[in-house]
């Protein structure tokens, strides 16, 4: 009669198999050093439960820029854009309180107090107004074009390292 090595229940044959029975997907963690902008990405990222590799997919950014981004190198404009817009996030300049009319600036920091957002927010919020509004004003025909034009655009901008041609001169 064969005895076991191990007492019962601690040799390698009875340890259950733990990989089999859950999948863990990692979340991504929001680096220290790096700016705004960067975090943004990677809070969206561990927000939504979205992967590297997904990141890569959806936005044609390679998967080791931006994993590069936490502590090597900064990113670029361009592949900043197409990684928040995957993350269906805009990246817009907005003017300074300093930059605009001071009857405006009034009239947005008190529209900013109302809604009791920041002042991108109140540009965001204004913007969409804005579009809401100059759509309902025109045809359905002259929305349908609109809308298809920009998620046309949306999909370009989605994966913008697809190599383009030369325009014949």
């Amino acid at each position: 009669m064969h005895t076991p090595l191990y007492p019962e229940g601690f040799g390698a044959t009875k340890r259950p198999d733990r990989r089999r029975n859950r999948v863990v997907r990692r979340t991504v963690t929001i680096p220290d050093r790096v700016g705004p902008h960067v975090k943004l990405v990677f809070a969206e990222m561990a927000r939504l439960g979205v992967t590297y590799d997904e990141v890569e997919e959806g936005s044609g950014v390679r998967r080791a820029s931006v994993k590069a981004w936490r502590k090597k190198n900064r990113p670029g404009l361009e592949n900043l854009q197409a990684v928040l817009g995957f993350l269906e996030w805009d990246f817009a300049p907005v003017p300074t309180l300093q930059a605009l009319p001071p009857d405006l600036a009034g009239e947005l920091t008190a529209l900013a107090l109302k809604l009791q957002l920041n002042m991108p927010a109140t540009w965001a919020a204004v913007t969409a107004v804005g579009v809401q509004q100059a759509l309902l004003n025109m045809s359905i025909a002259e929305r349908r074009a609109v809308l298809d034009a920009r998620s046309a655009r949306r999909k370009r901008a989605a994966n913008d390292n697809t190599k383009r041609r030369a325009l014949a001169s």
